[in-house]
């Protein structure tokens, strides 16, 4: 920690284990920054996965920069640049700081075109690579610093490969193996720093610690990310050896709505307030498109939502939904809700203000062969058969269905974390036209909507 407060390197990453205060520390040397910076470096900015994740990590968070320096700083307002601004009073003049969401294109868009004086990108992993490639790339054009904190994440993942594999290692003792393997250290301007609960989590009980390493299975992809802080293939996947974002991860933007067959969205219903945390069981909503003949499926978004209440979360899905509603009306035909939720779904179907839409129980099993086993293998017949493909909109369902294991009798194992509500939610979703889909034993090669 004290290397890190040391250390003028333009660019700082830190990794690791959760729990080991990376941002804590990111956001002391980011003041420590703002606090020295000349009288013309006035623009510093911070990007999170989303405006709330800033909202919580720094305006709400007692132990954050802001309100340990709350002497040093106006309170923070909304900028017309999108996000959260506030001024800081730093020793050779006011200093402007910007929190924004790397899910808000046109926000982050402005703010790094706006010639930043530092940078901060608090967990990689979640971040839209486009964002990271747009900071970094103006960090090095404007040789302003930044600094960027990650858990582990998947090795072919973008973040690593085209940034953190370059830097140099500080402290390699202290380096896990299956991080330094990767390692090309090229670029001696990037330090990077890997924190782990053992050295870098002094606040830790050894009590605490060890209730920290009991929490995932040993191996599995959660204990490689966030108790070693690692990098790693998940062993045992159930579909991240049949994925290729080549070939299942689409633009957005190349999706021609119009010749979708049908829409639907579909809901996993989980206890989590909080949604930023994906140890916890979390309201997944996932939109899914067929296209015509139900030749393929394309997951269109998808939505995390507070589990507050039954009427917040439909409230909060047909916020989301309207859009859809309002431009595909026929398409859009259902809500598909985990049968076990009979009281949502009969709210929701009382509520309901789209008339063209049914709200029902999802298909879960059938006396005909569709059980949790035989639901897993349908997904993994489709990405083989280049059947199943994600919009870049729905990243976090794409992701979390990289980190999926299975289960030793072949159906998804059940980590009660986020990823499995993700990958229910889209389930529902697939099994409501089970039929039409798992008859369908031809592909195009071409993907068209």
């Amino acid at each position: 920690m004290r290397a890190v407060m040391n250390d003028d390197a333009q660019i700082l990453i830190l990794t690791g284990a959760t729990g080991c205060s990376k941002t804590l520390v990111a956001g002391q040397k980011f003041v420590d920054w703002i606090l020295n910076a000349p009288a013309d470096e006035t623009q510093f900015y911070l990007i999170f996965k989303d405006m709330g994740t800033g909202a919580r990590n720094i305006i709400d968070n007692k132990d954050s920069f802001y309100n340990l320096f709350d002497f040093s700083r106006e309170e923070a307002v909304m900028s017309p640049k999108g996000g959260l601004q506030f001024t800081f009073h730093g020793l050779y003049g006011d200093k402007n700081v910007y929190i924004v969401g790397a899910d808000n294109k046109n926000a982050w868009s402005k703010i790094l075109g706006s010639n930043p004086d530092g940078l901060w990108l608090e967990e990689l992993s979640v971040l839209h690579i486009d964002c990271i490639r747009e900071a970094f790339g103006r960090a090095f054009s404007r040789k302003c610093k930044l600094i960027a904190t990650t858990n582990g994440g998947l090795p072919t993942q973008e973040f690593y490969t085209e940034f953190v594999n370059h830097a140099k290692v500080m402290f390699k003792d202290t380096v896990p193996s299956i991080e330094l393997a990767d390692m090309v250290e090229d670029k001696p301007y990037m330090h990077y720093y890997h924190f782990n609960l053992e050295d870098d989590a002094p606040h830790l009980t050894d009590t605490e610690r060890e209730r920290l390493k009991e929490l995932y299975p040993k191996n599995s992809f959660y204990y490689y990310s966030k108790i070693l802080g690692c990098r790693g293939f998940v062993e045992g996947a159930a579909y991240a050896s049949l994925m290729d974002k080549y070939i299942h991860l689409r633009s957005f933007d190349d999706i021609i709505l119009d010749n979708l067959q049908e829409i639907v969205l579909s809901v996993d219903v989980g206890s989590n307030r909080h949604i930023d945390d994906t140890s916890k069981a979390s309201t997944v909503a996932t939109l899914t498109g067929f296209s015509k003949g139900y030749q393929r499926v394309i997951v269109l978004d998808c939505w995390l939502i507070p589990a507050i209440s039954h009427d917040a979360i439909i409230e909060e899905c047909e916020k989301k939904m309207e859009w859809w509603w309002v431009n595909f009306m026929y398409k859009f035909t259902k809500v598909i809700i985990d049968s076990a939720e009979s009281i949502l779904i009969n709210t929701w179907t009382e509520k309901n203000k789209f008339p063209t839409i049914t709200i029902k129980g999802a298909i879960k099993h059938t006396a005909t062969g569709m059980n949790l086993v035989s639901r897993c293998e349908l997904k993994q017949q489709l990405l083989v058969q280049e059947r199943l493909l994600w919009s870049d909109r729905a990243l976090n369902s794409y992701n979390a269905h990289t980190r999926i294991l299975l289960d030793e009798d072949g159906k998804e194992l059940d980590l009660g974390v986020q990823d499995n509500d993700i990958s229910d939610s889209l389930t529902y979703g697939l099994t409501e036209n089970w039929n039409y889909l798992v008859r369908q034993e031809r592909r195009n090669v071409r993907w068209q909507a």
